[in-house]
């Protein structure tokens, strides 16, 4: 297996930037990168990025903006699968950093579904609207593969 220099340089800028210091536009910028470098199709990833940003904004991110080309969404199926995938996995990245729940004694609690709180309360609630959408993704894709 060839080595891609390329590859590994934007794999190590994803892992070691994480999104909560960057700027919407280094963040995306990062992603696309990232996603052309490992081979797939331009218009996926155009899908991706405007999903992912579209996600975050709907998740409560106020730096990111919501964006879709309805246009091409409607004509262009490689565009409304990334769109749709990102808005879905953004959206929960999201809520699941906003989520963090901070240190108790001392002690990390990484999974705030495990405390009866507001902050567990909302985390199901998400879990339970992630799941729902994404199972109405999947009826999308199966009808676009036809």
């Amino acid at each position: 297996m060839k080595f891609n220099l390329h590859i590994f340089v934007a794999a190590i800028i994803v892992l070691l930037s994480g999104c909560t210091g960057l700027s919407p536009d280094r963040y995306l910028s990062n992603k696309q990168t990232f996603m052309l470098n490992q081979g797939n199709p331009p218009a996926y990833v155009l899908g991706y990025i405007e999903g992912c940003s579209s996600g975050r904004r709907l998740a409560g991110d106020k730096r990111f903006a919501y964006r879709k080309n309805t246009i091409r969404f409607d004509k262009d199926a490689l565009y409304a699968r990334g769109w749709q995938e990102a808005q879905i996995n953004c959206r929960n990245e999201s809520l699941a950093e906003a989520l963090k729940v901070p240190a108790v004694n001392g002690r990390k609690d990484s999974d705030p579904s495990s405390a009866n709180t507001i902050e567990a309360q909302r985390h199901r609630r998400v879990e339970a609207e992630s799941r729902a959408a994404e199972a109405e993704m999947r009826e999308i894709w199966e009808e676009l593969k036809k």
